[in-house]
C-alpha cells in the first residue's frame, strides 16, 4: 500500500477549480481530487498551480459530480460520467464532451502522421496540447502544406497575409514556419478569451474582432459554428489516440 499524500492545490482559472481541491494517491497510484477535506489527518501543503504532471508534461483533470454534490476529480477517470476540464495549463470551458463519447463521430486523417513531429515541438514551445493542433490542421488543410483558400489564406494553419506578418512567418507556404505561427496566433486567442477554446477557435476561424463584436459568443455564421464542432470532435479523437 502506497503513502496516501493529500495536497490542497489552488486552481484559479476554473470556478469548479477555484476553491481548495484535496488530493490524493490510492494504492494504484491514480491521484483522486475532491472538494471536501479528508475525514483523517494529514499534512497539508498548499501550491500556487498543479505540480502532478503526465509523462508528455501536461498535467489533465476529469471531473465528476455525485448524487451528494461532492466534486471529484481525477486523472485517471474510471467510468463516462468524468469530463475533462483540465488540460497542461488550459481549463477548458463547460462545453468538454465526456470521456465516454469522445472521438464518436470523429475521423482522423490518414495523414496525421506526416506532421507528428512537427506538431509535437511546436505544442510544446506553445504551450498547447499537440492533440488540438492536429484538429485545427486536420480540419484547416487536410495537412496539405500547399493548401490555399479562396480568400487568400495558406499552409496547414491557413494562415491570411496579416496574420502570417504578426507572428513572424515569412513563408507561409514553409510548414514549419507556418504551424509554428498558426500555433501562436491559437495560443494568443486563447489567452485572450480567458481560457475559453470554443471563442478562440471561433476567433480564429472569423477573426477575434468578429468574436468581440458578438458580445464574445460565438458569431452567427454557419460557417464558424461547424468549424468550431468539428475541431472539437477532432480534438477529442485525437485525445484519445495519443
Amino acid at each position: 500500500m502506497k503513502r496516501i499524500i493529500f495536497l490542497a492545490i489552488i486552481l484559479c482559472s476554473n470556478q469548479v477549480l477555484a476553491s481548495k481541491i484535496y488530493s490524493y494517491l490510492d494504492s494504484n497510484g491514480t491521484r483522486h481530487y475532491t472538494d471536501k477535506p479528508p475525514t483523517y489527518r494529514s499534512k497539508v501543503k498548499i501550491h500556487a498551480q498543479p505540480k502532478y504532471k503526465e509523462k508528455d508534461g501536461s498535467l489533465k483533470i476529469y471531473k465528476y459530480v455525485d448524487v451528494k454534490g461532492t466534486i471529484h476529480l481525477t486523472d485517471k477517470p474510471n467510468n463516462s460520467s468524468y469530463q475533462l476540464i483540465y488540460i497542461g495549463g488550459v481549463t477548458l470551458p463547460a462545453y468538454s464532451t465526456s470521456i465516454g463519447s469522445r472521438g464518436s463521430r470523429a475521423k482522423i486523417h490518414r495523414k496525421y502522421s506526416n506532421y507528428g513531429s512537427l506538431i509535437g515541438d511546436v505544442a510544446n514551445r506553445t504551450n498547447l496540447e499537440p492533440a488540438l493542433l492536429h484538429a485545427v490542421i486536420q480540419t484547416e488543410s487536410a495537412f496539405n502544406p500547399k493548401a490555399v483558400s479562396p480568400k487568400g489564406a495558406v499552409g496547414l494553419m491557413q494562415l491570411m497575409p496579416a496574420t502570417a506578418r504578426r507572428f513572424g512567418v515569412k513563408d507561409r507556404t514553409n510548414a514549419k514556419q507556418n504551424v509554428y505561427g498558426g500555433a501562436k496566433y491559437l495560443s494568443h486567442l486563447i489567452g485572450l478569451f480567458n481560457n475559453n477554446l470554443r471563442l478562440a477557435l471561433a476567433a480564429y476561424n472569423a477573426g477575434e474582432n468578429a468574436v468581440k463584436r458578438y458580445g464574445n459568443k460565438i458569431p452567427p455564421y454557419k460557417e464558424t459554428r461547424n468549424y468550431v464542432k468539428k475541431v472539437l470532435r477532432l480534438y477529442s479523437a485525437y485525445q484519445d489516440l495519443m
